[in-house]
């Protein structure tokens, strides 16, 4: 019976005939509010909208708040919907049978939804054994121990005056105010003075007693700073709460259990009211939703900042409503609506099996951020509203309409449908329709005899459009006709198996992308994950890091966090506090997340620190090109003497090596892959060195690892399930296996099945490889077989860049590609393709927080993998490397060994560009990620291929193109 389940941040807000014009001006704003009852999904619209604002908690805790919502609900929703009332009418005699039980006050405390549920129906704390478990829930078998010392306590009172007095002390989970003391005093001390006692003891501070006794805990701290503020505190303060205080402050970070000191003072005594030891809550550790709070820095206003701050920190059900009024019904909060859209419904290509908006079908390359069946029905229900109100309702204006079954009912199904399915720009995902689609529909279909004076079409649409005709927009009018994508042969289809969400919502959903052609292969995993919050839907794979924002501070501070094994965000460590200050370049002041250029080199400002591509400017002198130039880094000549450098990448030569900012002593001579990192063995005895390259993006602490130990006599079932592929072609479960049973390393990863293992090949990295696999397995793309034996000029035509004869580049999978060279590399590549700079500053900062411990999820590879994590197309893969230019270079390339069709040339296209999208946008997606949270900047290097009927590039793709280059200009 869980009246709780997921919903749509912001649907609320379109109530009625608000559905047009709140479309514009939210611009088309989803995301995600607390959870959908299952009652709610057998209603629509504004019956819908109703309905979600009744929080199972928040209804079963407050009796004023059940009345007030169970009003909304009556008002919109019509007596006709039989099931949805039948449902509703089950859900509140559930919830009215433990209504006297006094420990419902503490049901929003719980962290398991299950635990909640049990809660809401619950008549006694017996009924809560089966779905909570004490351990999991510190802070709700708190209140429960507090709601039945209280039930004994007030049983006592002699009028109904003291009752209520004494309830209101035990009901809050704050310390109680002196007001509420008061009350008690003067209800109670005539009538009923063991009421007043039994409070009194209750709220009583109790010293902190024997503190001697916790010093031990001091020595188990691993930070000399927080171990002296230990000592120091336990000998000045009186209090639990002030020496918890002190300690984070003194250097000791947040109680997180996991840590040994706060597990010492967690397993500490117990006061003679009940338990006083430190809480921790998982709220405090991730707020309610973590990744929205990197949102709040977009805030335009500081209103809706610390609106923002509290609201997704830990204050959802108090400041929510406040923060939906006041800021994501605000056109100038655009950036901020646009931040939380990205978070829980991004946009996605592709669209189908709608029914009733059948014109948004069969768009596979088109971006769309909600396209279910809900939506469908959804824009169904309002234009049937429409016609019924003939009116459209906005905030302190009602726009009266003409009939609208007859004045451009086509326009205005598009309308219903585009603010269901949520159509995304290509290049800005940006949802504001075009101005001349709503000046065509308002001048047109507008009662102007209904409408107050000094409004027309002009006016109105300047308030709600884009007022720049050149802004990005979308067109209605592409919805107006059906798709005209042909019909395509299955093989040469694209699909995204994990769209609409098949695994639970604890889990993430990986795409399968090694499937062999013509056998039976599930198209998705799901893999055990951490939701980052409370009330949010966006869940990290475990083993992942995270970055967390720390909304109590005044300065720009984050924690990193791991998500464990048990499905906890935890092992927190806050990074070095910095501020997003602005970048000066000579007299030019450059504000923080811009970029420009310097000459020919793409730059950007991130937090006062200038990151720059190391390109080789063309240098000329009266029209002629300097002969000496060599298109290399540095000038560098293109030998290829390949040197290995500590961070674990193969430079091409010691001349780039050192233009890359390694010294002398920074690097040997030799590929890295030709040395062996287990000679001589680094592991301990007992232990077993096995290779494990990976190219770090910092050198700030210590060489970056190469290798890994494995305990040879330890259980392999011991280990994680981490498949690696022998050089038999062989999968096993983990390393530990493969040792075991004396075989080869040939590949991390499971053994793959589309490429070829048919003799050594080049990397585009300048890296040799055992094998096409090998390579793939390290999401790295081929540029020719056998070794590497050159290194490529860097042009911007994609053709063969290396002069050695030795090259035989092969030919580009499809004929209609115009491709790509990468920089340094000799050979075209057709697919999506876009370059990345990165902060080395944050990388630097998540190191020193993490002391050097998670080198793994700092590296190119871990980068790779998780933008290959935000690519939904099953046909295409991420690979890349970093460049002699020093920034990053990927591609989303076709998987499978045969040439790939027009779409799904065109569809990695797309995920290339949506990529950068959201490295661009500084989307939650990325800075919630520590792999991807350094990145600063893309730009799409690809041109896009159309098949023949479509070979002209379309105008907005030269739009999109030349607002890139403008901005690039005008920053």
């Amino acid at each position: 019976m869980a009246l709780l389940d997921r919903t749509v941040c912001c649907q609320h807000l379109m109530l009625d005939s608000l559905l047009f014009l709140v479309l514009i001006l939210l611009f088309l704003v989803s995301g995600n509010s607390t959870q959908e009852t299952t009652c709610c999904s057998k209603a629509t619209g504004s019956c819908r909208s109703a309905c979600e604002k009744m929080p199972l908690v928040t209804i079963a805790a407050d009796n004023n708040v059940r009345e007030k919502r169970l009003q909304d609900v009556h008002n919109f929703c019509s007596p006709q919907l039989v099931s949805f009332w039948e449902c509703m009418n089950e859900t509140l005699e559930e919830i009215g049978r433990g209504e006297s039980w006094s420990g419902r006050a503490c049901c929003p405390l719980p962290q398991s939804e299950k635990c909640q549920h049990a809660c809401v129906t619950a008549t006694t704390k017996q009924d809560l054994v089966q779905s909570c478990r004490k351990s999991d829930e510190l802070a709700f078998f708190t209140c429960l121990d507090r709601q039945e010392i209280g039930e004994e306590c007030c049983g006592n009172a002699r009028t109904t005056e003291c009752h209520e007095a004494c309830r209101a002390i035990f009901r809050s989970q704050l310390t109680p105010s002196r007001e509420a003391r008061s009350a008690v005093i003067e209800s109670c001390s005539d009538q009923s003075p063991k009421v007043l006692q039994c409070v009194k003891n209750f709220t009583r501070v109790t010293p902190t007693t024997d503190a001697h006794k916790y010093l031990h805990c001091c020595d188990k701290a691993s930070e000399t700073q927080c171990k002296d503020s230990c000592r120091r505190m336990l000998r000045i303060k009186t209090t639990g709460q002030e020496l918890i205080d002190s300690l984070q402050e003194g250097g000791c970070g947040p109680p997180l259990p996991h840590d040994k000191l706060w597990q010492c003072f967690l397993q500490g005594s117990e006061s003679a009211s009940g338990p006083t030891t430190i809480e921790v809550s998982r709220i405090d550790r991730m707020g309610m939703d973590s990744a929205k709070l990197h949102c709040c820095s977009k805030a335009q206003s500081p209103s809706c900042k610390r609106l923002c701050l509290k609201t997704f920190s830990n204050e959802w059900t108090r400041s929510w409503d406040e923060f939906n009024r006041e800021c994501l019904s605000e056109l100038s909060e655009a950036s901020l609506i646009h931040c939380i859209d990205e978070v829980e419904e991004p946009c996605e290509l592709g669209c189908e099996g709608l029914s009733y908006c059948t014109n948004f079908n069969n768009r596979p390359t088109d971006l769309f951020r909600s396209c279910t069946r809900i939506a469908d029905d959804a824009a169904r229900y309002d234009v049937a509203l429409w016609q019924q109100q003939g009116f459209l309702g906005l905030p302190g204006l009602q726009l009266p309409v003409r009939n609208i079954s007859r004045c451009s009912p086509n326009m205005w199904k598009a309308v219903a449908c585009a603010l269901q399915i949520k159509p995304c720009h290509r290049h800005t995902h940006a949802n504001r329709i075009c101005r001349e689609d709503c000046y065509e529909l308002l001048s047109q279909c507008m009662d102007w005899s209904r409408m107050p004076a000094g409004h027309n079409a002009a006016s109105l649409c300047s308030r709600l459009s884009p007022e720049n005709p050149d802004t990005p927009c979308i067109s209605l009018k592409a919805f107006l006709e059906p798709s005209d994508n042909p019909y395509m042969q299955p093989q040469d289809e694209v699909s995204s198996p994990c769209k609409g969400d098949p695994c639970n919502n604890s889990e993430v959903c990986t795409v399968n992308r090694n499937c062999a052609p013509g056998r039976p292969c599930p198209p998705y995993r799901c893999s055990p994950g951490c939701k980052l919050g409370e009330v949010s839907q966006y869940v990290v794979p475990q083993g992942s890091y995270v970055r967390i924002p720390i909304a109590a501070r005044q300065k720009d501070c984050l924690k990193i966090c791991q998500c464990s094994s048990q499905g906890v965000v935890e092992r927190c460590q806050p990074m070095p506090c910095y501020t997003l200050d602005s970048c000066w370049l000579a007299n030019r002041k450059i504000e923080h997340g811009m970029w420009f250029y310097i000459d020919c080199n793409i730059c950007s400002c991130y937090a006062g620190e200038i990151t720059c591509r190391k390109k080789q400017c063309e240098v000329t002198s009266l029209g002629v090109l300097d002969p000496a130039y060599t298109s290399l880094p540095c000038n560098c000549p293109p030998h290829h003497v390949p040197v290995c450098g500590r961070n674990g990448y193969t430079y091409p030569s010691s001349c780039l090596a050192r233009c890359a900012g390694l010294k002398d002593a920074d690097f040997e001579f030799g590929s890295c892959f030709d040395k062996d990192p287990c000679d001589p063995n680094p592991c301990s005895e007992g232990k077993r060195c096995v290779p494990a390259r990976e190219v770090c993006l910092s050198m700030l602490h210590k060489p970056c690892p190469q290798f890994q130990c494995v305990d040879a006599n330890a259980p392999c079932t011991n280990m994680p399930h981490d498949p690696v592929c022998d050089t038999d072609g062989q999968e096993h479960p983990n390393i530990c296996y493969l040792i075991r049973y004396q075989k080869m390393l040939a590949y991390r990863g499971p053994c793959l099945v589309n490429c070829e293992n048919n003799g050594p090949v080049c990397g585009i990295n300048g890296e040799t490889y055992l094998s096409e696999c090998a390579a793939y397995a390290n999401q790295v793309g081929v540029d020719y077989q056998g070794p590497c034996i050159a290194v490529g000029l860097i042009g911007d035509q994609a053709r063969l860049q290396c002069n050695d004869n030795a090259v035989k580049c092969p030919p580009l999978t499809h004929p209609g590609c115009l491709g790509v060279t990468p920089p340094g590399a000799c050979c075209p590549v057709c697919g999506g393709s876009l370059r990345l700079l990165y902060s080395q500053k944050q990388v630097d900062r998540a190191l020193y927080a993490l002391r050097g411990n998670a080198v793994s999820a700092l590296t190119v590879r871990a980068v790779l993998q998780a933008l290959e994590r935000q690519v939904q197309v099953a046909e295409c893969t991420v690979r890349g490397y970093l460049t002699v230019e020093i920034d990053l270079f990927v591609l989303v390339q076709a998987v499978g060994k045969n040439s790939p069709s027009d779409l799904q040339l065109e569809a990695c296209e797309r995920e290339a560009e949506k990529l950068a999208n959201l490295v661009q946008g500084a989307s939650p997606r990325i800075l919630s990620d520590l792999s991807l949270s350094s990145l600063t900047t893309a730009t799409v290097v690809h041109i896009p291929v159309y098949s023949s009927a479509r070979s002209v590039l379309p105008a907005y793709w030269i739009l999109g193109a030349l607002l890139v280059c403008f901005r690039f200009v005008s920053s």
